[in-house]
């Protein structure tokens, strides 16, 4: 699944290199849209990945307080 979200960010990234580099100003709108879109495809992955445990919690710092307690 990393892959995928790999890809996604460097989709985002190629559109927006591409309305930069871009000399014709009517094609931000689409690259724009474009980039909306690909933001929202994006999210609906991360939820179906969550809803079927696919995504698991990245890892956190352990809880220095409870630890001296125990």
């Amino acid at each position: 699944m990393a892959l995928v979200t790999t890809l996604i960010a460097s989709g985002l990234g190629q559109y927006g290199a591409a309305m930069a580099a871009s000399p014709r100003h009517d094609l931000g709108v689409h690259y724009t849209r474009l980039m909306a879109e690909l933001a929202n495809y994006s999210n609906d992955g991360a939820k179906i990945m969550i809803e079927n445990g696919w995504m698991e919690q990245p890892p956190i710092a352990a809880d220095r307080k409870k630890l001296a307690k125990d």
